[in-house]
């Protein structure tokens, strides 16, 4: 008799558990649904008075070009950074041709350090900064493992992924709650995959995007719970394989164009999540990964890195 209520708790114990993850499974998938397909886009609420401005970074080529383009084809008017004058210059030209409305830029190498961040935000502390998408940043595809590249190339990847985007946030600040409290603004950073499932050669990369995840998660907790909420947003973004010049795979369902992964971006803007995948293959991709063996995952990124970098080398 004891056995025999020792074997049915054990039953109902395994019953509940499978009742308890499918229907957190079931949530997930209603929220995927929601948030990939059902979903109107919200970005015109950033869209407040006076004109709103969105800044992009890294725009002059790739994805935060094509969020630029994207962004002032829904009204915002712009300013945009990049390191080379001459390319920034033909994006405002690009950019005019179409709209009339405000496009501004500064310079910056994001992977040197040592600049005046005040100083560069100077010139647009008068205006309405509603977005600011942190597109800047990337790493170099070689073969070498950490003990093959030298402190200052190691040094060069997290100032360009982090601490550029971290000390102009920190700049940013003070205006952005001031426009926050005539609407709502959003702060996003462009993440990577890599951080997930860390690829060979590529470790320091996928942790300078862990950093940008939990600087995105603690911003938004500072400006939401500590304190009187000051109504400014922080999202990270995991963004998978896109097509760009710095990226020359043939684009795909799995690696859309620039200009595609920008319309699906700039469309979620103000979801509502503090970390998700804009590109709802990327994030079908994401899912899956969880539920597959970590041993798994490993040789299988192993495998398309190598590809990666054998095609890198095919285009040097």
């Amino acid at each position: 008799m004891t056995r025999t209520c020792e074997s049915d708790l054990l039953v109902n114990f395994f019953v509940l558990l499978g009742a308890i993850v499918a229907a957190h499974q079931l949530r997930r998938f209603i929220a995927f649904v929601w948030l990939y397909l059902l979903r109107p886009t919200t970005v015109h609420q950033y869209l407040h008075d006076p004109p709103a401005y969105a800044l992009v970074t890294g725009a002059t080529d790739g994805i935060g070009k094509a969020v630029a383009e994207e962004l002032y084809s829904k009204g915002f008017n712009l300013i945009l950074h990049g390191r080379n004058e001459q390319k920034l210059a033909q994006v405002v030209d690009l950019l005019r041709a179409r709209e009339g409305r405000d496009v501004l830029t500064f310079l910056a190498d994001a992977t040197r350090s040592g600049h005046d961040f005040e100083h560069i935000m100077e010139p647009f502390r008068s205006l309405n900064i509603t977005l600011v998408i942190h597109n800047v940043g990337g790493t170099f595809i070689r073969r070498e493992r950490i003990d093959g590249v030298d402190e200052a190339n190691l040094s060069k990847i997290v100032q360009w992924n982090d601490m550029f985007p971290l000390y102009l946030t920190r700049a940013l600040l003070p205006q952005l709650r001031q426009s926050a409290m005539r609407g709502p603004v959003m702060v996003q950073f462009v993440g990577s995959q890599a951080e997930d499932v860390s690829p060979p050669t590529l470790a320091v990369y996928a942790a300078s995007k862990a950093f940008l995840h939990a600087l995105s998660r603690g911003l938004d907790n500072d400006e939401r719970v500590w304190g009187t909420p000051s109504g400014v947003q922080f999202a990270y973004l995991a963004v998978g394989s896109v097509t760009s010049n710095s990226n020359r795979v043939t684009s795909s369902l799995v690696s859309p164009t620039a200009s595609r992964f920008a319309k699906a971006l700039v469309s979620r803007i103000g979801c509502g999540k503090r970390s998700y995948a804009p590109w709802l293959p990327h994030a079908a991709m994401q899912w899956l990964i969880e539920l597959l063996p970590v041993s798994m995952v490993d040789r299988l990124v192993a495998a398309e890195m190598h590809k990666t970098i054998v095609a890198n080398e095919k285009n040097t």
